[in-house]
């Protein structure tokens, strides 16, 4: 039996065939409270034999991994990449899960509640080896660090497959594309490529209906990104999946044209570009009310056009990732930045 490779790239590229199930892509549910990303919920079961599926061979960070069946003790590391694990409908295949940056959709806590929570945070490699795992899913570099799980090839030498999110693999500038790529693979990984292949056609057609809403007939307005830092403001810059959402929902990133993903700048800047709308990230590290009371208790700061008109977004840390949750995050951004085009 020849073996079935899916490499992965910037573009997502489907090197396996994968039977239609016949079914139409199943019906958007309702809204989730905060306007958090809608998927969907009700996905197909598999319809492709899995005897066809395997071996299955993916390249993931320049290693490669094969598959004879599909992933059963599965441990993902992050939310984002264990919600994108759930709307696959991957839970059985699960036996633990750690690093919860808030809170989980609702759409998946029964789920997400049947897997064990090996940490609050990153659990130790000791803890990962004890739970006997074939397959570890990190969504972010650090998941992978001596003091964590170790890297990917000390884990392929222990027989263990693993698979980082590909915006942190590849480097280059993050697009909806590269969430595509790791729905795509963790369905094929599962065993599960209809229900990746259905989830994935779930968020074009939500992200088509943002675009349409929005139109052509706009100017972008400026957007200052404000995650973290009272002295010196740590803010997402050219090349990260924020400066994406900022400009697929029609506005423009004030540090869009500095190199990286996150940097560090000085207020002097921010002030120098009057941003129109301020993006706040609400984390357990630096809350959105945090930020709003510094701008608004400095008599410099509060006299920002975004402050004085009382225009912010405020968005969890896991609507800001390469995840499942970015079609809701760019509408979220979108209604604020064009409230006449959203009533």
């Amino acid at each position: 039996m020849k073996s079935l490779v899916l490499k992965l790239s910037p573009v997502v590229v489907l090197m396996f065939a994968i039977a239609c199930s016949g079914s139409q892509p199943p019906a958007l549910p309702p809204a989730a409270p905060a306007a958090v990303a809608v998927v969907a919920t009700a996905l197909p079961a598999t319809a492709e034999p899995l005897a066809s599926l395997f071996p299955l061979t993916i390249e993931n960070c320049g290693i490669t991994f094969t598959y004879d069946k599909p992933i059963e003790k599965a441990i993902s590391l992050n939310q984002h990449v264990t919600e994108l694990m759930l709307a696959l409908g991957l839970e059985d295949q699960m036996i633990g899960t750690a690093y919860i940056d808030d809170f989980i959709l609702p759409e998946y806590v029964a789920a997400y509640d049947s897997i064990d929570v090996l940490a609050d945070e990153y659990p130790s490699r000791e803890v990962i080896l004890n739970t006997e795992p074939d397959f570890i899913y990190g969504g972010f570099g650090s998941a992978f660090s001596d003091e964590n799980s170790g890297s990917q090839e000390s884990l392929q030498d222990l027989g263990i497959n693993s698979y980082l999110t590909h915006a942190v693999c590849d480097q280059g500038v993050d697009t909806m594309e590269d969430v595509y790529t790791d729905i795509t693979a963790i369905g094929a990984i599962g065993g599960v490529p209809d229900r990746a292949e259905a989830l994935i056609a779930v968020m074009k057609a939500d992200l088509s209906s943002i675009e349409s809403e929005i139109g052509n007939d706009i100017s972008p307005v400026n957007v200052f990104m404000f995650d973290s830092g009272d002295d010196a403001p740590y803010t997402a810059v050219c090349c990260g999946m924020v400066n994406a959402l900022i400009q697929s929902a029609g506005g423009e990133n004030i540090f869009g044209d500095v190199e990286g993903r996150w940097t560090e700048v000085s207020w002097e800047e921010v002030l120098d570009m009057d941003p129109d709308v301020i993006i706040l990230t609400d984390a357990v590290w630096s809350t959105a009310e945090e930020k709003i009371e510094l701008m608004n208790n400095s008599p410099v700061l509060s006299e920002m056009s975004a402050v004085i008109n009382n225009r912010f977004i405020i968005l969890k840390f896991s609507s800001l990732v390469p995840g499942i949750r970015i079609p809701g995050a760019i509408e979220e951004i979108a209604e604020v930045l064009y409230p006449d085009k959203f009533p």
